[in-house]
């Protein structure tokens, strides 16, 4: 099947290919699966860019006392990827489907991954704490999330 191709976008794709492209989801010792560096990571490098930077998504607000409507595992993966604040989790309006790699990332109360706010975007974006080897699990500190 040939796409139609735009060489301004197809540029910055395989640039985000070569240069931005960290890890994969697999099977962790920790729990389930987790987020693993396919390369090494160096500190302060956000291992999870897109190709397009800066995602604008907007954030639905929705109460703890709405996800009763909803079905059981679609409540507990609301619990499971999405931080509770003031009784309020911010869901995307893209929905769960849209999920990306890093929200595989499992708990450590010794992270090798931190986060902050790009307010310019309401995104929460990753850094690495110090480098992380090729084979090593990403982890974050889910108390200070």
């Amino acid at each position: 099947m040939k796409y139609k191709i735009n060489y301004h976008n197809k540029r910055k794709l395989i640039n985000n290919l070569k240069n931005s492209i960290y890890c994969r989801i697999q099977s962790s010792k920790i729990n389930g699966v987790g987020v693993y560096a396919i390369k090494d990571i160096p500190k302060n490098v956000n291992p999870f860019v897109t190709t397009t930077g800066c995602i604008k998504e907007d954030i639905v607000d929705i109460h703890e006392d709405e996800l009763n409507n909803l079905h059981p595992n679609v409540k507990k993966l609301i619990k499971d990827f999405y931080h509770k604040e003031d009784g309020y989790y911010g869901v995307p309006l893209s929905g769960l489907n849209n999920n990306n790699i890093s929200y595989y990332m499992n708990h450590s109360e010794k992270p090798n991954i931190t986060h902050y706010v790009n307010n310019s975007c309401n995104m929460v974006l990753f850094k690495s704490l110090r480098k992380i080897k090729k084979g090593e699990e990403l982890v974050i500190d889910y108390d200070n999330f």
